[in-house]
């Protein structure tokens, strides 16, 4: 019984300080949407799409430092989601003396909400003691059958 006993502790004790580094790491959650969102399709004048071009965006708040950047996919397309009302500009530069420096209106209905999804830390905590607590419950069942018999 004292061996067990000494397991179980270090098992507990395992679990009290690595599991929780586990609970309290970063998650990622992510959501597929279908929504409104400004999409800028960027071609040269013969046709062919300005492909990987860096761009940049600036909301109506703040003209200095850009809310977004990035660069357009192979098709020249790139797309983003305002959060505020107002005239967002957009820059868009090939890299080699070609770009488009453009401006879009953002209305109340094109606005995009913020939400976020995922188990808060205190439902994670919960749920990882209670598991802990579920396999305690489990050996000590074991082994007093073990015992019965």
């Amino acid at each position: 019984m004292k061996r067990f006993g000494l397991l179980f502790i270090s098992a507990l004790l395992f679990y009290l300080f690595f599991l929780p580094c586990s609970l309290w790491a970063h998650s990622v959650v992510y959501e597929i949407k279908e929504d409104r969102a400004v999409i800028i399709n960027v071609a040269y004048d013969d046709g062919e799409p300005m492909s990987y071009a860096e761009v940049k965006i600036f909301s109506p708040e703040n003209k200095d430092i850009e809310h977004q950047n990035g660069r357009t996919d192979k098709n020249g397309c790139f797309a983003f989601l305002p959060d505020q009302n107002g005239k967002w500009r957009i820059i868009v530069n090939d890299g080699m003396g070609h770009g488009v420096v453009t401006g879009v209106e953002v209305k109340e209905a094109m606005k995009i909400e913020t939400t976020a999804k995922g188990w808060p830390r205190l439902q994670k905590l919960i749920t990882g003691v209670s598991i802990i607590w579920g396999l305690a419950g489990l050996i000590f069942y074991l082994k007093m059958r073990k015992k019965i018999a």
